[in-house]
């Protein structure tokens, strides 16, 4: 009969046994390996390699097999050089090789992984087309491929890996119009395009990923407006326009005439372009959640093209040129998260913030806050999350001790003066707060402060 130590010892040997199992696998010198009961990671990056190493044969079975081969010096790869790396039988592969100098993929370059290659990252490289040997990944769901000096894109090899690729990146510099091939990318649910060189986009610019594209991402483009060709698409829940210094709301708006509104799009990215007025984005998109405007050059936002029925949520005026928090923005009632870090805000006033009742984040650092009123956060009774850091307040706002539910306020980076000046901050409860922030001529921390020094202030 076992005893219970027999039985402990056998136990752990047989756990031992299966890491070490797990935990072993052979690669050539030049990488490393990382693997787990159902992936490895096999990593040959930075070995300033020329050519893809060999694996050696085995019988292992993984689910997930990564390879990494990015940054060296490859610049053709040629026929049958996955070949060895079906030997680990796996059931998705995803192959980097971004960062190279690659010229030429040979037709017959996957051999042996064709099928089961399911993410191709080619970022960076010196491709001029997309290589005719992608349109034998017959599972192909992620291609990305910009940073290459692409001048076109081969319609069969298009039409092949549009049967199952749901996310594309590229980039234009090189096009002078959108490249029609896109259109057979039937099941499309992702696209990012960067670098256009073009300032209007054609109506049917998305034609065949109309009713299938999810996110659309426009980035470093030179388009003067977004472009009509949006309107057509029925599902899309995330845009993108971004790093575009030729959008500018000026005379006219930068915003397509759909004749209809896009109520699919929750999400807008709008920000590091040349805006200095705050477009009508909600007649267009009434069904926003989030909008991220950060880096542009707003200095106001007109009452009227706040709806008062809007479900936005979140907001990001970061790196703006607002002297004042817009008083529109108490139109907002579902609004939860609010940054106006980095812009040119002196002082918040009684009415700021009136309308702001489900605001759980307020960010407001790197302005030149030199006053704060009392009551200013009267009506933002759910504020748990307060960013102050690097204003120019020398006194912890009394507004703060209204804060019944605050959680978190950051004082970092402020010359906070220390004194019995902040006295009326002796009956605050702050054992529960996390302060970020010390006094900056002691070494004590403002909540330590807080909590011993300032209670032997009269």
């Amino acid at each position: 009969m076992i005893s219970i130590l027999d039985f402990v010892f056998q136990a752990v040997i047989l756990v031992l046994t299966t890491f070490a199992l797990v935990n072993t696998c052979s690669v050539p010198t030049s990488c490393t390996c990382y693997n787990s009961s159902i992936s490895y990671r096999i990593r040959c990056s930075h070995k300033k390699l020329t050519n893809v190493p060999s694996m050696l044969p085995s019988n292992i079975h993984v689910h997930k097999l990564y390879l990494f081969f990015n940054v060296n010096l490859f610049t053709v790869i040629p026929n049958n050089v996955f070949e060895t790396f079906s030997f680990f039988n796996a059931s998705d592969v995803y192959l980097t090789l971004s960062n190279n100098n690659i010229r030429l993929i040979e037709n017959d370059a996957f051999n042996g992984i064709e099928n089961v290659i399911t993410d191709l990252n080619l970022y960076s490289n010196n491709l001029m087309t997309i290589p005719f040997a992608i349109s034998k990944l017959v599972n192909l769901k992620t291609l990305k491929i910009q940073k290459n000096p692409l001048r076109s894109l081969d319609s069969s090899v298009m039409a092949h890996i549009g049967q199952s690729l749901t996310y594309f990146s590229l980039d234009l510099n090189h096009f002078t119009k959108m490249p029609r091939e896109l259109r057979y990318l039937r099941v499309l649910q992702s696209l990012t395009i960067n670098h256009i060189p073009f300032s209007h986009m054609d109506v049917n610019a998305f034609q065949g990923v109309n009713h299938t594209l999810k996110t659309l991402y426009l980035e470093y483009s030179k388009l003067e407006k977004m472009p009509l060709s949006i309107c057509r698409l029925s599902n899309l829940s995330l845009l993108s326009f971004t790093y575009d210094s030729y959008l500018k709301e000026n005379k006219s708006s930068i915003l397509m005439s759909c004749g209809c509104k896009l109520p699919s799009v929750t999400r807008l990215y709008l920000h590091s372009n040349s805006l200095h007025t705050f477009p009508d984005i909600f007649a267009l998109f009434p069904s926003l959640t989030l909008l991220h405007m950060l880096g542009n050059n707003l200095q106001y936002i007109d009452y009227e093209k706040i709806p008062n029925n809007s479900n936005l949520t979140n907001l990001l005026l970061t790196n703006n040129l607002f002297d004042r928090v817009p008083y529109a923005l108490n139109r907002l009632k579902f609004l939860k998260s609010l940054s106006l870090d980095g812009n040119n805000i002196k002082t918040i006033d009684t009415p700021d913030l009136v309308g702001l009742h489900s605001l759980t984040y307020l960010g407001i650092s790197s302005n030149p806050i030199m006053f704060i009123a009392p009551d200013a956060f009267k009506h933002n009774v759910n504020l748990r999350h307060l960013r102050l850091y690097n204003t120019h307040l020398k006194h912890i706002p009394v507004a703060v001790t209204t804060l019944t539910k605050l959680f978190e306020i950051d004082l970092d980076g402020m010359s906070i003066e220390c004194t019995c000046d902040m006295s009326y901050l002796k009956h605050w409860n702050v054992s529960t707060i996390d302060i970020e922030g010390n006094c900056p001529f002691s070494s004590e921390s403002i909540k330590y402060f807080i909590m011993h020094s300032l209670q032997s202030c009269p």
